[in-house]
């Protein structure tokens, strides 16, 4: 199991210790909210049993939307500078976790008083096109993002980097950071087949 119970929870929270270590936390295609993810799931036509299977029964405790929102309103969020720099990165064509379990993280951290949240999301990409199809094809918009937070400390949007010369630039524009690993065809039909 992945995610933790409340308790916890408020227990890295309260720890200087750990927060001091994370630099930036960073989500990617998260379904932040399990309790709507096991609804989306089923109209999809997965068990949501699925997601109540993996949080041994306790979804509302697993899910970190309901733990940022419980902490919020029972007062007990991390003072801003407590809070590690937060990314979150969401395909806007996502119909296993749809982008707004993103932007409702993303809102819920803010009220919570997180100091810095980021939030990117990419037009067209579904679940997994972040994390499999986009490195697969050699145009990887994640990559560029994840480059630019370790590199500089900070993200910046993908249109702020200008293509290096000498690269090939993808279907859509941005430079090739690597060489696609599999056939372009092959990276349509995976996107064609893919369910989520």
């Amino acid at each position: 199991r992945v995610s933790m119970g409340s308790s916890a929870a408020a227990a890295v929270a309260s720890d200087d210790e750990v927060l001091r270590r994370i630099e930036w936390w960073v989500g990617v295609s998260g379904p932040y909210d399990l309790q709507a993810c096991m609804a989306e799931l089923d109209a999809n036509g997965i068990d949501p049993r699925i997601i109540s299977a993996m949080a041994e029964g306790d979804v509302a405790g697993c899910s970190p939307l309901e733990l940022v929102r419980a902490a919020t309103a029972a007062g007990q969020s991390p003072p801003a500078d407590r809070w590690p720099r937060m990314a979150l990165y969401h395909g806007r064509a996502d119909r296993t976790a749809p982008c707004h379990h993103s932007r409702d993280l993303d809102e819920a951290l803010r009220e919570a008083g997180a100091r810095e949240v980021r939030l990117t999301l990419y037009p067209g990409k579904s679940h997994t096109d972040p994390i499999l199809e986009d490195p697969f094809s050699g145009a990887d918009p994640l990559l560029r993002s994840l480059l630019a937070l370790v590199r500089a400390g900070s993200l910046l949007p993908d249109t702020a980097t200008p293509p290096t010369p000498g690269t090939r630039a993808s279907a859509v524009g941005e430079p090739r950071l690597l060489p696609p690993m599999v056939p372009r065809p092959l990276v349509r039909l995976a996107r064609w087949a893919n369910p989520f």
